[in-house]
């Protein structure tokens, strides 16, 4: 159990819709300040629809979220966009904007009711822009970027937010290698460097075991397992999940992690 003040707190969590009533949970975790967080599972599993119950975007059918010591459903909208940041999987790819002026919604929740926005609210852009390394084409369309620049300046302008909670879903999905790790490094840096709390759902096991300090595995709606990567990301808890056969390889200099790879005698099940 991490000794870090506590940031959310999920207790007996349910969600579904109609058809399948039972759909997620009951899901129970406890957040805590500057922790990175992965959702890790497989396909249909709950993590997207868990990260927007954590957002607020969707309300349990039973159960209790609290976000700083206040039930989430209780905060407004505006309240929310100021302290909770959600990047979706799919952003918009025809948004004809300048990067900073993109960067620069991220500020909209904290503003009054200026009409524009204040030399505070330029410092916190550009500092959040260059923090995700995206100044250098502060004044170019976000339609000029490739995938992995235009991903980063979107995640600039969620940092942009200053939030308390930063929720992020497959942030690195179709980027090559480079800029998945430049995402991941970014997010890491963010949580344990005294900024937003992350919470991020992957397909990559081997991304969260290196960057995250915590996972969660979810598996047909459950928590199959939580906590450090070392305990959750493992040969024997993540095959029956999977249906595959892992070897684990330890970091350099970190043998409390592991690298996932599948054998070649890998068994595949059928969906």
């Amino acid at each position: 159990m991490s000794d870090r003040p506590t940031l959310m707190v999920l207790r007996l969590v349910r969600y579904g819709f109609a058809g399948r009533a039972d759909f997620l949970g009951p899901i129970s975790l406890r957040i805590g300040r500057g922790e990175c967080w992965a959702i890790v599972g497989p396909n249909g599993a709950g993590k997207s629809t868990l990260l927007r119950l954590l957002a607020g975007l969707l309300k349990p059918r039973s159960g209790e979220i609290e976000f700083e010591g206040k039930p989430l459903g209780r905060l407004t909208a505006r309240d929310r966009a100021r302290r909770i940041a959600f990047l979706p999987q799919q952003m918009s790819g025809d948004l004809d904007f300048r990067v900073d002026d993109l960067v620069l919604m991220g500020r909209y929740p904290h503003r009054s009711l200026a009409l524009f926005e204040s030399a505070e609210d330029h410092r916190i852009a550009e500092q959040a822009m260059a923090r995700t390394q995206t100044l250098a084409f502060a004044d170019r369309l976000i339609t000029t970027l490739s995938g992995g620049e235009a991903q980063r300046v979107h995640l600039a302008a969620a940092l942009a937010q200053q939030p308390a909670l930063l929720l992020l879903d497959e942030p690195t999905a179709s980027l090559d290698l480079q800029h998945q790790l430049a995402v991941f490094d970014i997010l890491r840096g963010q949580a344990v460097g005294g900024g937003p709390t992350v919470v991020v759902v992957t397909h990559d096991v081997n991304l969260a075991a290196r960057f995250c300090t915590h996972v969660l595995l979810l598996n047909d709606g459950k928590a199959v397992a939580s906590g450090p990567p070392g305990d959750v990301l493992t040969p024997a808890v993540l095959e029956p999940v999977y249906g595959v056969t892992l070897t684990a390889l330890a970091f350099p200099n970190d043998p409390a992690r592991r690298w996932l790879v599948p054998r070649h005698d890998t068994r595949v099940t059928a969906p």
